[in-house]
């Protein structure tokens, strides 16, 4: 997460940006073709643009520039030259370079997060830093001819009326609530669930609904970026605590009173560690102690197990998943479970959902219906047809391919790079990885990106921006794709 930028541009204190925060902004720029002063002009100039970069703001000194991008001091001064020369950016002795107002509006300027930037950008030849998995094949047969899980007269029902159903497709919702009480033994009725696009969107209205702006929120530190991004941009502010330390997560929850607090305790994201059953009871408790605040259970990685984790252990021992936190207290107003067939069937679908209160989901609901009048149906009634008849098997093949590609980095890790460390997940798709010392690893990020790598460095997923020596890798690719990313991070 990049840090606070000041959008009001005064002409007697010019806002400015730290060079880490510009890193991030940056995104994948040296993945093009081309020399590297023109490349990072470009990008740059593409950041003012958007009004991610506003109008007078300092960019870093050459020298602090070129260090948090590995790159020489030479290849930024030529680059704000280039800026100059197109009359996007100014410079004065003892002021610095600054952007010149051009081509954006006061609305455009937002907190963005260096995360997603790599969304819009071209992809690199390994990208490990989104944990994005590819199409279930039970998931494209049924896309490809729906016709195998709907029947006609589902098909066309499914085209009659508006199509807007801002609390889902009913048939959906009934699906997901199977599927919790079934396999994750959460009772749930069909009126406890809502249909969203896609996980981000489901903790996006927990956060409108549920918090304030200046309210705290208390969360893993570190955990996922979309939820720190999600936070931000509501106006709600991040208090972070390690994950699975209780003392600490009581002691904040205790002096913050947040209106909403966010865990994932089945396969923390980055971590891959699943909390115990005794903690997940300390949490429910804590919840009946502190019932003006929203614990919400992040299930969205929970299905994808394949051993217990600890620091390079290197080995698998599966057992049962501790129950979700609704399992302990399926009436519990404040617990609220999150999800998404994301990380299972595929990304593609833009399926999540959540699990709460008959109150809350109407809240969300409302929320929804004016965020986008609710999400398509057609994809919803081929997915329900796929989680009653089929989940179990999609779940299985996932896991099986999530293990075999964790395999496949870890022993490339170990080869390639034997100083590193790594806290072995018991789930999941990615490795929290930690190099030897302690220089950030946002540097180290940039050079891996002109070796055509992308990761992401810790400092991406600290509610504080802080920097860290750690660094996450999603094992996403074939086998053989990630080790010859990781022999290129050898290189580096």
């Amino acid at each position: 997460m990049t840090v606070p930028i000041n959008t009001e541009v005064d002409p007697a204190r010019t806002p400015t940006i730290g060079p880490q925060a510009l890193a991030d902004l940056l995104g994948r720029w040296p993945t093009s073709d081309g020399a590297l002063y023109r490349l990072l002009a470009a990008r740059i100039g593409r950041l003012a643009d958007t009004g991610e970069l506003p109008a007078g703001v300092r960019l870093p000194p050459e020298r602090s520039l070129a260090a948090a991008l590995s790159v020489s001091r030479n290849t930024v001064a030529l680059a704000y030259q280039v800026l100059r020369d197109e009359g996007m950016a100014a410079s004065r002795q003892g002021s610095g370079t600054r952007l010149v107002p051009h081509r954006t509006t006061p609305a455009a300027v937002h907190r963005a997060n260096g995360f997603f930037t790599g969304l819009l950008s071209a992809p690199p030849a390994f990208d490990l830093s989104i944990a994005a998995v590819d199409c279930a094949p039970q998931v494209a047969a049924a896309l490809q001819d729906p016709g195998t899980v709907l029947g006609e007269s589902e098909r066309v029902q499914l085209t009659r009326g508006t199509g807007y159903l801002p609390y889902g497709l009913p048939e959906l919702r009934a699906a997901i609530a199977s599927m919790l009480t079934t396999f994750h033994g959460v009772p749930t009725t069909p009126d406890q669930v809502l249909v969203t696009t896609g996980g981000q969107q489901a903790l996006d209205l927990l956060l409108r609904c549920e918090v304030a702006p200046g309210h705290p929120v208390v969360t893993d530190n570190p955990t996922y970026p979309g939820f720190i991004d999600a936070v931000y941009r509501s106006g709600a502010r991040p208090v972070g605590v390690p994950p699975g330390d209780m003392g600490r997560l009581a002691d904040a929850v205790a002096v913050h009173q947040p209106a909403l607090t966010y865990l994932t305790p089945t396969h923390q994201n980055p971590t891959g560690l699943v909390l115990p059953a005794a903690e997940r009871h300390e949490i429910v408790a804590m919840a009946r102690r502190h019932p003006g605040t929203t614990f919400i259970d992040d299930l969205t990685l929970a299905e994808l197990p394949f051993g217990q984790g600890g620091f390079n252990t290197g080995e698998f021992s599966p057992g049962p998943q501790p129950p979700p936190l609704a399992a302990l207290a399926p009436r519990l107003p404040n617990v609220v479970t999150v999800g998404s067939f994301s990380k299972t069937y595929w990304g593609g679908l833009r399926t999540g959902w959540v699990r709460a209160p008959e109150g809350i989901i109407a809240r969300l609901a409302a929320a929804k219906a004016a965020a986008d009048l609710g999400s398509p149906p057609y994809e919803q009634a081929i997915l329900a047809a796929l989680v009653r008849s089929s989940h179990e098997e999609i779940v299985t093949y996932r896991a099986d391919w999530a293990r075999q590609r964790y395999t496949a980095i870890e022993a490339a890790l170990r080869t390639f790079l034997p100083g590193w460390t790594w806290i072995t997940p018991a789930g999941g798709l990615t490795i929290w990885a930690r190099r030897p010392g302690e220089a950030d690893s946002g540097g180290f990020a940039q050079a891996a990106l002109r070796r055509g790598v992308a990761i992401v460095p810790g400092r991406l997923l600290s509610v504080s921006a802080e920097r860290s020596p750690w660094l996450r890798l999603a094992f996403i690719l074939s086998p053989d794709d990630l080790t010859t990313a990781v022999k290129a991070l050898a290189s580096v």
